[in-house]
């Protein structure tokens, strides 16, 4: 009887043993993979999806490739189109992007002129420039700072140095956006736009042409590996889809409808920038010991106390820096509901939805941001001393 009992209690000790055993091997292997997971978000600078929180750990040794990226804007009426371009051009300097082109998608040949001024000042005076000739019929400008373009200075010649002559010889801005996919490796080049959506739609529109057998819908689907768009509210009672949006709202329709379900849409809502309120005093203090620096000439010709706020630079810093940077919605799939000066942009979450969208930060959030947007405009330009 003794004999049966301890020959019981021995197989269930090994029972116990195997199980044991199995459940540590399981749990060494999930282990395993979470930490694959955990190490290659990391390397993405993304959120692991497993994770609920951000698995940001960026190596500052580790030396990221340079995104490829086109910026499109509607230049020529709200500042933070043009702070979002000096933080660009400095992300330049600092092999953090390698810009292929820059889209104007508000017509006119002196918002051209200011891009060019900027691209010249800053010495990357050769980055391409699509200019929209059939977007939207006279908009809004808040601050008509594309004047810059005829200031002199004390020796009464223009007070900037300009690269390009005749901005007509630029091609339009869907054939530039063309031209750059056609050349671009599958899936590498990241789309920011911080402004109109009619040269998007073009694109979308466009079919074969000199520079690709494709339709533009192909070309977003085999090149484009993420856009980083300025558009939409998502708050519980307010689904409108924000002024760029709507200001186009046929374009913006057609875009939404074209986009490839395989395109990651990462969509910062104009609520994220309210909070970040740039005061022309504080711009011209970061720039006084400057004394020829394009945004320093708007703010000083200009009234810019207009309740311009530091919206599109939230794109740009997400697409560069990463997710880790912003809060961000769960995925799911956004719907584009023309409406003209009511259109909508309505949210369904789904976990295999390409879209997100950022989610609006407390004051500290806010004072980060702006801080990191001021620290920019106090740097001085390279002038090719980066990279000695």
């Amino acid at each position: 009887m003794w004999i049966h009992t301890y020959e019981g209690a021995q197989n269930l000790l090994i029972m116990r043993f195997i199980k044991s055993s199995i459940i540590v091997a399981i749990a060494a292997i999930m282990w395993s993979l979470s930490a694959q997971s955990y190490a290659q978000c990391c390397k993405k600078n993304e959120v692991c999806e497993s994770e609920t929180k951000s698995c940001c750990c960026k190596n500052d040794n580790q030396k990221k490739e340079p995104v490829k990226m086109i910026l499109g804007a509607d230049f020529g009426s709200s500042t933070d189109d043009l702070f979002t371009l000096m933080m660009l051009h400095h992300y330049i300097d600092e092999g953090l992007v390698d810009l292929k082109g820059i889209v104007v998608n508000r017509m006119g040949d002196k918002n051209v002129g200011v891009v060019d001024i900027f691209n010249t000042y800053y010495g990357h005076a050769d980055i391409p420039i699509g200019v929209e000739r059939n977007g939207v019929k006279n908009p809004r400008t808040f601050i008509p700072y594309n004047g810059i373009c005829d200031l002199k200075g004390k020796d009464n010649k223009p007070m900037f140095e300009r690269t390009i002559t005749d901005p007509k010889k630029c091609l339009d801005a869907y054939k530039l956006y063309r031209k750059i996919l056609s050349e671009a490796e599958n899936h590498s080049i990241v789309l920011v736009e911080i402004g109109f959506s009619t040269a998007l739609a073009q694109l979308m529109q466009s079919g074969a042409d000199e520079y690709s057998s494709l339709s533009g819908q192909e070309l977003v689907c085999l090149k484009v590996k993420g856009i980083y768009i300025q558009s939409g509210r998502f708050e519980q009672n307010d689904s409108l889809c924000g002024y760029n949006m709507r200001a186009a709202s046929k374009e913006s329709k057609i875009f939404y409808d074209m986009l490839p379900k395989n395109v990651d849409l990462n969509m910062s809502p104009s609520m994220v920038g309210d909070g970040m309120n740039y005061l022309p005093e504080d711009v011209l203090a970061d720039l006084a010991d400057v004394e020829v620096n394009p945004i320093k000439a708007v703010y000083e010709n200009y009234k810019c106390d207009t309740g311009q706020r530091m919206w599109d630079s939230n794109c740009l810093v997400q697409a560069v820096l990463g997710d880790c940077q912003y809060k961000l919605s769960p995925r799911g799939w956004v719907t584009f509901v023309d409406k003209g000066e009511e259109s909508l942009m309505l949210f369904k979450e789904d976990k295999n939805g390409n879209a997100r969208y950022q989610i609006v930060g407390d004051t500290y959030f806010n004072t980060e941001k702006l801080m990191d947007i001021r620290r920019h405009n106090r740097m001085k330009k390279c002038d090719n001393c980066c990279n000695k």
